[in-house]
C-alpha cells in the first residue's frame, strides 16, 4: 500500500490515496523507525479506506498522517501538493519576467513539454525519483541526442530549485547517476573545401555545414554579396557586426546607440550569458567596414537596430541567402522556388557561423586564446576544443619541442 525511499539517509513513504501519489517525509532515521512509521501510516490508511476512519474537513491526506489521525488543526493543514503543471507553470512564469532571453524562455518551453509526455501534467513532483528521470531517458534516447536529453533535465532541476526556494519541495533534485546514451563530440569547424571533401566521401551535408567557419576573403565575400541583395536596410549592418566582432544574434538586438563610439572606434556589446543573473558587457574595436555600415544606419532613438524580433532577423538572413523564398508562384512547389533562388551562400545557417568565423580568423592568426574569449565573451571547454585545430604551428612547436 505504500513504500519506502531513502536518499541519503533521509526517509520518506510513498502512497496513493484516491487516485493521485503523495508522500510524507519522515527525515533521516534509522531504517526500522522508516518501516515502524510506513506501517503506522498503512495502518490508518486501511482505516480510512475501509471508512473506519473519515478525514476531516479542510485537512489534507498528508497533514492527516502526520498528526497520526487525530483531528488536529485544520489551519495547520500544508499547502498543496504541487503537480508537474503547477512547477512548469510558475517556473516559466517566473523566469518570464525578463530574468532569461527570449530563445532560453522559449527552449525552456519545449524541454518541459517533453518532460511532461514523460511525467504526465498531474505528477505530485516531491514524489519524483531516479528511476523517474531515467525513464525520461530511455524514452527520448531513440529520438534525441544526449546533449539534448541532459539540457532538458537541466531546464528541469533548475524548476526544481526555484520550486524548492519558494517551499514546493525539500529535496535535492535526484539527478545523481542517471545514465545517458553514448554521445559524440561535435566534429570540429572546418573550412568550405574540407565539409565539400567530407560530403563527397559520404558525410552528412547537414551536420558537416553546420561545421562551416568563412576564411578572412571568404568573411569579405560574404559581405559583399549581402550589402548588394535586396533586403532590410538593417541586415548588411547585423551581418557585418556578427562577422567583425564576433556578437551573438541576441547580443545584436539588444544593442543600443549609445554603446557605438565611433571617437574612440569601441562598440560596447551586452552579454547575458557570461554571468547568471546579470547582464555584462565587453568592448570590441570597430572596424573600418562596421564604421561605415553602422554609420549608413538610418537614424533610430535608443535601441541600434530598432525593435526586432529573434524570428524577423533569422527571416531576412535565409532569405538573402535563398535558403527561404517569399512564396511559390504559378502553381509551383515552395521546394522549386527556393532551389530557383538558392546561392552558393544557402549552406551559411545563420548569424552563428559569422561568429565562429570570426573566432576561427583570430585563432587563424595564432591570437592568444585569452585575449579571443575577452573578444567574444563566453566560451566554454567543449567549444574552445572544437577551433584548436586552428593552431597548426603552435602544436607543431609543441612537438618540436619535445622530439626536435
Amino acid at each position: 500500500m505504500a513504500s519506502l525511499q531513502e536518499r541519503s539517509g533521509s526517509w520518506r513513504v510513498i502512497f496513493r490515496f484516491r487516485g493521485l501519489q503523495h508522500f510524507v517525509t519522515i527525515g533521516e532515521a534509522e531504517e526500522s523507525e522508516a518501516q515502524g512509521v510506513k506501517a503506522r501510516y498503512e495502518y490508518l490508511l486501511r482505516l480510512l479506506k475501509q471508512r473506519l476512519l473519515t478525514l476531516p474537513s479542510g485537512m489534507d491526506i498528508v497533514t492527516f498522517l502526520r498528526l497520526d489521525g487525530k483531528p488536529g488543526d485544520p489551519a495547520a493543514s500544508t499547502s498543496p501538493e504541487v503537480t508537474f503543471a503547477q512547477l512548469r507553470d510558475g517556473y516559466l512564469k517566473t523566469i518570464g519576467n525578463g530574468a532569461v532571453e527570449n530563445n532560453t524562455l522559449y527552449t525552456s518551453k519545449i524541454h518541459l513539454a517533453h518532460l511532461a509526455d514523460t511525467l504526465g501534467q498531474g505528477f505530485l513532483i516531491e514524489a519524483l525519483r531516479h528511476g523517474d528521470l531515467q525513464r525520461h531517458i530511455n524514452r527520448r534516447s531513440p529520438s534525441a541526442a544526449a546533449v539534448t536529453i541532459k539540457k532538458e533535465l537541466d531546464t528541469l532541476r533548475s524548476a526544481w530549485n526555484w520550486a524548492k526556494r519558494m517551499g514546493h519541495v525539500q529535496d535535492d533534485f535526484p539527478g545523481a547517476g542517471l545514465v545517458y546514451p553514448k554521445g559524440a563530440e561535435k566534429l570540429p569547424f572546418m573550412t568550405w573545401k574540407e565539409i565539400e571533401r567530407r560530403i563527397a566521401a559520404g558525410g552528412d551535408p547537414e551536420e558537416l555545414w553546420e561545421c562551416l567557419y568563412l576564411r578572412e576573403n571568404e568573411i569579405e565575400h560574404f559581405l559583399d554579396f549581402v550589402e548588394k541583395r535586396k533586403a532590410p536596410a538593417w541586415l548588411y549592418p547585423i551581418c557585418v557586426m556578427a562577422a567583425h566582432t564576433g556578437a551573438r544574434r541576441s547580443e545584436m538586438l539588444r544593442a543600443e546607440r549609445q554603446d557605438v563610439d565611433f571617437e574612440a572606434g569601441i562598440i560596447t556589446i551586452r552579454e547575458k550569458k557570461r554571468v547568471r543573473g546579470k547582464v555584462t558587457t565587453r568592448r570590441v574595436p570597430i572596424s573600418s567596414r562596421l564604421k561605415e555600415a553602422l554609420t549608413a544606419l538610418p537614424a533610430i532613438n535608443g535601441s541600434l537596430f530598432g525593435k526586432l524580433s529573434v524570428q524577423a532577423v533569422q527571416k531576412a538572413f535565409m532569405r538573402a541567402v535563398g535558403k527561404h523564398a517569399s512564396g511559390a508562384k504559378n502553381g509551383e512547389t515552395k521546394a522549386r522556388t527556393e532551389a530557383k533562388r538558392r546561392t552558393k551562400w544557402a549552406v551559411v545557417k545563420g548569424y552563428h557561423v559569422l561568429r565562429h568565423s570570426f573566432i576561427s580568423a583570430l585563432a587563424n592568426k595564432r591570437i592568444d586564446q585569452r585575449i579571443i574569449d575577452e573578444l567574444v565573451g563566453h566560451q566554454t571547454d567543449a567549444m574552445r576544443r572544437r577551433y584548436r585545430h586552428l593552431y597548426p604551428q603552435t602544436v607543431a612547436n609543441a612537438v618540436k619541442q619535445v622530439f626536435g
